[in-house]
């Protein structure tokens, strides 16, 4: 499945599905998603906290319990790596390849709003920290380097991807991404600049399409947290009908238990 992963980082366009938990993505794998992604926000939200709170150890577990569920590459969205260090981020992709997941998404920003964005020079060396370790696995593991200036309110995050995804592909990651862009000229900026195939982060209910990000040269679109929210609408959405007018009526047929049960595997206890 490593294997997988990183070859579909090298042509073509792909869609990282991004799921909650081992039950989701055995859904999306059936599905069709080719691979599957975490969400650090919708791991937090399934805990009812907010993201960003979510321990190594939570994290680790429920990208072992996702891994060992399907048959498609999964990536974790593994935040600042749990550790301002090069060292602590090592440790991390380490730890993660050791349950079986494909690759992971290392962040520039601290989690920490009184130190806020990692400086330039110490975002590189914590991409070179991950990449050196990912190198040396029996497996491939693709080290996707995030620049989170958009969605941090950096004075001017574009030029701050700019400057940052091209060094962070120099590093040796196997895809960059600075979630936040919608529109076609940046993404296409992006594209064109960041010298390494491009995550973008395209939520549900966008406008833009698959065939965009194709047209585009996208390599990877990931959803966020977003088909968490909106799994999560229509799950209030129904209990809020129910306790009000106390009608059981959906607008499509439910999935069969049975058919349910058929995609996941026997308790290996």
């Amino acid at each position: 499945m490593s294997a997988r992963f990183e070859e579909l980082h090298r042509s073509g366009t792909f869609l990282l599905v991004n799921v909650h938990d081992a039950g989701a993505a055995v859904v999306a794998e059936a599905a069709g998603a080719v691979a599957v992604g975490t969400t650090s926000s919708g791991h937090a939200n399934t805990l009812g906290r907010v993201d960003g709170s979510v321990r190594r150890g939570e994290a680790i577990e429920r990208a072992a319990e996702i891994a060992s569920a399907v048959d498609v590459p999964v990536s974790v969205d593994a935040e600042n790596g749990w550790g301002h260090t090069p060292e602590e981020v090592a440790a991390t992709i380490t730890e993660l390849a050791a349950v079986g997941v494909a690759g992971a998404s290392i962040e520039d920003w601290s989690n920490d709003e009184e130190l806020g964005l990692y400086d330039e020079e110490l975002a590189v060396e914590r991409i070179e920290a991950a990449v050196e370790v990912a190198r040396a696995l029996p497996e491939p593991f693709v080290v996707c380097a995030r620049s989170e200036g958009f969605l941090r309110d950096a004075a001017d995050p574009l030029a701050m991807a700019l400057d940052r995804l091209p060094r962070f592909a120099a590093a040796g990651a196997g895809c960059v991404y600075a979630p936040g862009p919608r529109d076609r000229d940046t993404i296409s900026r992006l594209v064109a600049r960041s010298g390494a195939p491009v995550n973008v982060l395209i939520g549900m209910g966008s406008e833009l399409t698959m065939d965009d990000a194709r047209e585009l040269g996208v390599r990877r679109v990931s959803l966020g947290g977003s088909l968490y929210r909106a799994t999560m609408t229509a799950f209030h959405d129904l209990v809020r009908q129910v306790t009000t007018s106390g009608s059981f009526a959906v607008d499509r047929p439910l999935l069969d238990g049975r058919e349910l049960a058929s995609w996941t595997r026997p308790d290996p206890a």
